[in-house]
């Protein structure tokens, strides 16, 4: 068909011009007819209609064709073949667009798994499927999907510091590739000391001697976690340190960072010597001004990392906004909270906001630094939703 959307010349399989799923349907159709229902060839052009769907937002349309090009991949090139990697990878995105997140944690499983099989100790795929693994049950544990949490807190440490040693041994210890793993360990390690313990009765209390072989491990994990902590954030600053000109103010940032852990940990003291330290390092900078103020110009709610905490986000459903003010002593510790003005929702006429005052009043903040010293910082006025 001239000036279409496919050219069919002496029975040769029709070339795509134009990628629409109505024109991927049709390729599809022609293969099927011609070549059968298992022809060569078909699990692409399906994991392209899947994807046309998708961006369409068809997201039921889209899984149903993503597992049949999974099917067909497996049956033209084997159970442990690395052509249905790509077609997993895309259901697996799918899924957890159209938020069927139990799902997609079964199917980061099995690719996982085959990713195993298919690649050795060492392999930079393999070394890049455990960062995607460990990356997943980041995101789903902050979902609190499926497993027990401890699970995959022990998991996400476990995939970060196999990836880190992987690295070393294979790059240095200078590699600048480690600092995307040790802050996936930095981040755990938070998260392993914000954990509660209520997902798993049996480590609550954090006894020895479960008969659990992991419920150990998350036991020693834990009770190593300040040392742990200090230990990766070490790490990362020695990686910017030995990477960096003296105009770059990253390893003095990991600083920074570094005094945030001792804070959260309760070690004030240590905090502002780091603090302080980190001041001066900053003060010699070229754009120490700049640098000084963005850190340290005014309380910082802390840890600063993005996967590191989950609180005072706003809700996924919001009952109403409070303007809170209040102040952060130099110790990092909020006090003088007062509830300026509450506006609830013309569907939450009774929301209260007191719930959202407490969690503020337990954070940590960062001090505001005056001449390179720990300050109050009074007057604070801010408006939050809860």
């Amino acid at each position: 068909m001239q000036g279409g959307v496919f050219d069919f010349q002496d029975n040769e399989e029709p070339a795509l011009v134009n990628p629409t799923a109505t024109a991927y349907q049709f390729y599809i159709t022609d293969l099927e007819s011609r070549l059968g229902a298992y022809a060569p060839g078909l699990a692409e052009q399906l994991m392209g209609l899947g994807r046309s769907y998708r961006d369409q937002g068809l997201f039921e349309e889209a899984v149903t064709v993503f597992k049949r090009a999974v099917h067909l991949s497996r049956i033209n090139n084997g159970l442990n073949d690395a052509a249905q990697i790509p077609v997993l990878e895309q259901l697996i995105q799918t899924l957890i667009s159209s938020g069927e997140y139990e799902a997609a944690d079964e199917r980061q499983y099995y690719l996982y798994r085959l990713q195993q099989r298919l690649y050795s100790a060492g392999d930079p795929q393999l070394t890049a499927a455990m960062m995607r693994r460990a990356k997943w049950e980041q995101q789903a544990y902050a979902l609190s999907v499926g497993e027990e949490s401890f699970n995959r807190l022990l998991t996400m440490w476990q995939l970060y510091s196999t990836v880190v040693n992987t690295i070393a041994q294979t790059q240095g210890g200078g590699s600048m590739l480690l600092l995307e793993p040790l802050n996936g360990m930095v981040e755990t390690q938070y998260l392993i000391a914000a954990y509660d313990g209520k997902a798993s009765t049996s480590i609550q209390f954090g006894e020895a001697g479960s008969g659990d072989p992991d419920v150990e491990r998350f036991n020693l994990i834990q009770v190593n976690n300040f040392r742990q902590g200090q230990a990766v954030l070490s790490a990362i600053r020695d990686v910017l340190r030995a990477n960096e000109n003296e105009a770059s103010s990253k390893s003095t940032e990991a600083l920074i960072d570094l005094g945030d852990w001792m804070l959260w940990h309760g070690k004030i003291r240590s905090a502002q010597e780091i603090y302080r330290e980190a001041w001066a390092e900053l003060s010699l900078k070229p754009d120490a001004e700049g640098l000084l103020n963005h850190h340290f110009g005014s309380p910082q709610l802390v840890p600063t990392l993005s996967g590191a905490h989950r609180d005072l986000e706003a809700p996924e459903a919001i009952q109403g906004y409070a303007e809170l003010s209040y102040a952060v002593n130099s110790r990092g510790r909020v006090y003088d909270l007062e509830l300026v003005s509450n506006q609830p929702g013309e569907a939450t006429p009774d929301a209260d906001p007191n719930t959202l005052m407490r969690r503020l009043q337990r954070k940590l903040f960062r001090p505001r630094f005056d001449n390179g010293e720990p300050a109050d910082t009074v007057n604070i006025t801010k408006r939050y939703a809860y």
